[in-house]
């Protein structure tokens, strides 16, 4: 246990040595930096649920091959810790997956993105009672605390689908859309474009319109009944360009001029880029994409917006937005189930160093840059830290950013959050071990979170420290015990020649003296077996639960199966805070249709060894 608390603690130890200049005043000129934030993810522990992180889509439609994606983010590989989820997504987060809920995590995003001179993120919104609205307000809220920004970039195409039906039947047509549209519009005015956490770039408030939801009609008619606070200039609208273009003698040829976006220029939206197309077709070097894009053509298709946006002196141009975004692979998605594999090449970050290049030729000219995305692991376009990429991209924006301000960058502060975030969580162990955490650790660690938001890294670096010295000294005090149960300790039922039928749920029984020990002890634990992958539907393994939403949290995992017809391994973490052991009772039911076979639970428990 000690091993993994310094694998978890120090994820680099070089940080530690390093020295602490004294940075000047660093105030910059004004310019800002955004980031496209794409959510929801959660996880079991801390909402019941996976969203984003997993994914199962029928891809036949695709000229690869691929014909299905099918990710179990349940699914724990590897033969030791630390484990990696089967997640939506060809890069992991450094962090594992975590809730876009959680406010540590929340936390940590938040501060890993200021270091990285990032001042805010625009969430993929839809409209009011959606998930990624409860998302938006949980990111306001730690950000008021740091002087980050929380703005959105629009989806409004969600509110034209039948997702806003689904949710409210009685807005079931286009035009009782577009009326929602405005109580929508006047909620963002309202409630994201003022207050402390407002999007605000030279005196206006900015968001991204992504459509492809209201009609220049529909939008000119919702925009005309919103009302505009007294003293508050109207929001710029930064409207998404990302028109295909074609090649031609293996040249991308981009598209120069729309009608429908001179429509929106004439209501006062400034044209501003999106992923860059993909117009080359899948070849013998690209073969697990349908269409992929070369790091030329990125720049090709950048260059009307420089020509005909940032040059132009058009005063409709109140706010000019570049656009940079490090490379592309989805094939955590296929284009979100429609069967279609994009990729933009990374090239060991020079593609995303080569776009900011062309923007920062251009600075001059910008009010801010937008970056697409802090965390759309799904599409491949993140630049949120990951364990095959690092902070390669957080180091490249904040080059480039503090290039964009004149301001000075200052690296020692990339690394802290991640610090925070994971002495956060084993505050968190500690004290659910039955260890008190003394409150001035707490204050520390607060201050410290401050302290980064301040760029007063050696102070921040100082109490983290500490901090560190204090956990590894309290863990030193837990005591554990490892227990491993097998089939002959948790079956009743017998075994048929492919292993055991759950067809009419499976019960796993814990020994009697074992129930105590879990509901009074801490423990990290895992339920593994086989399954056959026989059919396209799920196999479940549920518990008790106290915690509401019953339905949710009951679920320990999901696994679907793809039509392989191997037997293959699953290993799914369990959670104390979600699974109430009943004596006499099953502790756990797999249920589904198909066999499993090797059957084991596994238990680490920990406990204060006063207890």
């Amino acid at each position: 246990m000690k091993k993994r608390l310094l694998y978890r603690l120090m994820p680099l130890l070089s940080l530690f040595l390093l020295s602490y200049p004294t940075i000047a005043k660093n105030t910059g000129n004004g310019k800002k930096v955004y980031a496209d934030y794409h959510g929801v993810r959660y996880t079991r522990n801390h909402d019941g649920m996976l969203g984003r992180w997993t994914m199962y889509a029928d891809t036949q439609k695709s000229h690869t091959g691929i014909n299905s994606l099918c990710y179990n983010a349940d699914n724990l590989s590897g033969d030791k810790e630390p484990y990696m989820n089967e997640i939506a997504s060809v890069h992991y987060p450094i962090l594992g997956i975590q809730s876009d809920l959680d406010e540590d995590y929340i936390e940590y995003q938040i501060l890993s993105a200021k270091t990285a001179g990032i001042d805010g993120f625009f969430i993929e919104w839809g409209f009011m009672g959606h998930e990624n609205d409860v998302l938006l307000k949980a990111m306001q809220k730690v950000a008021a605390r740091y002087d980050f920004e929380i703005g959105v970039n629009w989806c409004d195409g969600w509110l034209y689908y039948d997702w806003i039906t689904k949710r409210y039947p009685e807005i079931n047509t286009r035009k009782k859309k577009t009326e929602h549209y405005v109580r929508c519009y006047q909620y963002l005015i309202d409630s994201v474009f003022t207050g402390v956490t407002a999007p605000i770039v030279k005196g206006y408030p900015v968001f991204y319109l992504f459509g492809p939801g209201a009609t220049v009609e529909e939008y000119k008619w919702a925009y005309e009944r919103v009302r505009i606070p007294v003293g508050m200039n109207a929001p710029v609208v930064l409207r998404r360009w990302a028109d295909w273009g074609r090649l031609e003698n293996n040249r991308y040829i981009p598209v120069t001029h729309s009608e429908e976006i001179d429509e929106w220029i004439g209501l006062g939206a400034v044209p501003t880029a999106w992923l860059p197309a993909r117009v080359r077709i899948m070849d013998a070097a690209h073969p697990y994409w349908d269409n992929y894009a070369e790091t030329e053509d990125l720049i090709e298709f950048m260059k009307p917006f420089r020509d005909s946006i940032w040059n132009n002196p058009n005063p409709v141009f109140r706010i000019k937005s570049g656009f940079v975004m490090p490379g592309m692979d989805n094939r955590g998605c296929a284009g979100w189930g429609r069967g279609h594999f994009f990729y933009i090449p990374r090239d060991r970050g020079e593609t995303y160093r080569k776009m900011w290049r062309f923007n920062m030729a251009n600075k001059d000219s910008l009010d801010m840059v937008f970056i697409a995305s802090w965390s759309d692991f799904t599409e491949g376009h993140e630049i949120a830290p990951t364990r095959e990429n690092g902070i390669r991209e957080l180091e490249t924006t904040l080059y480039y950013s503090s290039l964009f301000k004149e301001k000075i960058a200052d690296k020692r502060g990339l690394l802290l959050p991640e610090r925070l975030f994971y002495l956060r969580k084993q505050f968190a162990l500690l004290k659910d071990s039955g260890i008190d955490i003394e409150k001035k650790q707490v204050r520390m660690l607060n201050d410290a979170a401050k302290y980064i938001s301040k760029e007063k890294y050696k102070k921040a670096d100082g109490l983290l420290r500490a901090c560190t010295d204090y956990v590894l000294k309290m863990s030193s005090r837990l005591m554990k015990e490892n227990l491993n149960l097998s089939e002959k300790d948790l079956l009743r039922d017998s075994l048929d020649k492919q292993g055991y039928d759950v067809g009419k749920s499976l019960k796993l029984y814990l020994p009697k003296d074992l129930h105590h020990k879990l509901l009074k002890y801490n423990y990290e634990g895992y339920i593994c077996f086989e399954y056959l992958d026989e059919g396209d539907d799920f196999i479940r393994i549920y518990s008790e639960t106290n915690r509401i939403p019953k339905d949710k949290y009951s679920v320990v995992g999901s696994i679907r199966k793809n039509k392989t017809g191997q037997w293959k391994p699953v290993r799914i973490r369990l959670y104390k805070g979600n699974i109430f052991y009943k004596e006499n009772n099953p502790a756990f039911y797999i249920k589904g249709r198909g066999h499993v076979r090797n059957i084991m639970l596994q238990y680490q428990m920990m406990h204060y060894e006063n207890d």
